[in-house]
């Protein structure tokens, strides 16, 4: 891992441990093991820094989620395989989920501007996958002929729900609870 990475995982534990105004720069420098101006030499400072790594959250859940697009494959599977892999992504990334949670509950001032600019990308983006998906399985006669922007825009409900019910339930129980909604859900609009 280059130190680089190495400070943005450090950045990352101690921003969803203290948050933004919490921690210092000296302390992600000794968290990596380097002198304080060390990481000046990768980020501008803090700022940069906690930017730096919300960008990459976001984009590897938007990363995430386009990976599952597969038009060879039924909706119902594009869709199921969308919620699994974001909440596998989620586990297994979960000091940046505890970063994003904070993040969402704490935004530091001077950011909340960007920070609501970038969240809004990512759920266009999002959206967009959804949308093809519903469209998709639409025009395949799986899904019953509903507006597809309203079928993207309430699993993108479904999405949120699950990512703070992921925050009280260990791996197993969230996928039977996922399980569970999902099927729900499907039965509801499946042709």
């Amino acid at each position: 891992m280059s130190t680089k990475e190495k400070i943005k995982l450090a950045a990352t534990k101690l921003f969803a441990e203290q948050g933004f105004l919490g921690m210092t720069m000296k302390e992600i420098a000794n968290e990596v093991g380097i002198k304080p101006p060390s990481v000046y030499a990768f980020f501008k400072g803090k700022e940069d820094l906690f930017v730096a790594i919300y960008h990459d959250l976001l984009d590897g859940h938007l990363s995430v989620v386009e990976s599952q697009v597969n038009h060879d494959l039924p909706a119902k599977d594009q869709l199921y395989n969308i919620l699994k892999s974001t909440i596998e992504f989620q586990y297994k990334e979960d000091l940046k989920s505890k970063f994003l949670i904070r993040l969402m509950i704490f935004p530091p001032d001077f950011l909340e501007e960007d920070i609501r600019e970038r969240f809004a990308e990512m759920e266009q983006g999002e959206f967009n996958v959804l949308y093809q998906i519903f469209h998709h399985g639409i025009n395949a006669d799986e899904i019953v002929d509903q507006d597809p922007r309203q079928l993207a825009t309430t699993f993108q409900g479904l999405m949120d729900g699950l990512f703070w019910e992921m925050q009280r339930y260990s791996f197993d129980e969230m996928n039977q609870r996922m399980d569970l909604m999902f099927n729900l859900f499907w039965n509801g609009i499946k042709s």
